[in-house]
């Protein structure tokens, strides 16, 4: 599922719009930024469900990274590489 996130555009103009990839669950998967690409940047991802909600600027930047650590996590595992959690 995407599902459409945005907020007000930088200081400089700049859009703050992307898609944040999920399993049917709400886990995050990954993140699409859209950028001036528009709709075309979920070309191949677009699964006709999608849900958009408009957040804070600090939401929108935790939100994209939550999306793209799940990228990653996602990466290392199909690499058969492992994540360490820290033991306090």
């Amino acid at each position: 599922m995407l599902i459409y996130i945005g907020t007000t555009n930088t200081t400089t103009g700049n859009p703050r719009r992307g898609w944040l990839r999920t399993t049917a669950s709400g886990q995050p998967l990954g993140w699409i930024e859209e950028g001036y690409q528009g709709h075309g940047a979920i070309a191949g991802y677009d699964d006709g469900e999608s849900i958009k909600i408009t957040v804070s600027p600090a939401e929108y930047k935790r939100i994209k990274s939550m999306g793209q650590n799940a990228e990653v996590s996602t990466a290392l595992t199909e690499l058969g590489l492992k994540t360490e959690s820290k033991v306090s």
